[in-house]
């Protein structure tokens, strides 16, 4: 028994005309909108009406806004940490560098803290001290 069984049977070649091109231009075409999309502008518009026309929403903006500016007039005018040289080596510890090299700082420009304002903390505290006022 031949384990390499050849076939006798003619094979036919379709010749396929080659052509330089990709099948697809990759550019979007004209007609690619989902059947829902305009229900889906319109929902989209509404809420924005609602939103627009809901005084509550305007106050808590207007609130957060004369916050924001209050907090920028009494902020310290003159920043203490203008002049630090953020080159400068930091003193480190052998056991962290060792232990957790990706916790120690390298130089003084890893320690400066770069956003002090800190949105989710601020309201997850708000939302704490409402919880403990209500009974």
């Amino acid at each position: 028994m031949d384990p390499w069984i050849t076939c006798q049977s003619d094979v036919v070649i379709s010749e396929i005309p080659i052509t330089l091109n990709f099948e697809d231009n990759f550019s979007p075409s004209q007609n690619d909108k989902l059947p829902d999309s305009e229900q889906y502008l319109a929902i989209l518009e509404e809420k924005l009406r609602k939103i627009k026309s809901d005084p509550d929403v305007l106050r808590q903006l207007a609130e957060k806004r004369e916050s924001c500016m209050q907090q920028l007039m009494l902020a310290d005018p003159f920043y203490e940490d203008e002049n630090i040289e953020l080159d400068t080596p930091v003193p480190n510890s052998h056991i962290i560098r060792t232990l957790q090299p990706q916790k120690q700082a390298l130089n003084q420009g890893e320690i400066v803290e770069l956003v002090k304002y800190d949105q989710l903390n601020n309201e997850n505290a708000d939302c704490l001290s409402l919880d403990d006022k209500s009974p």
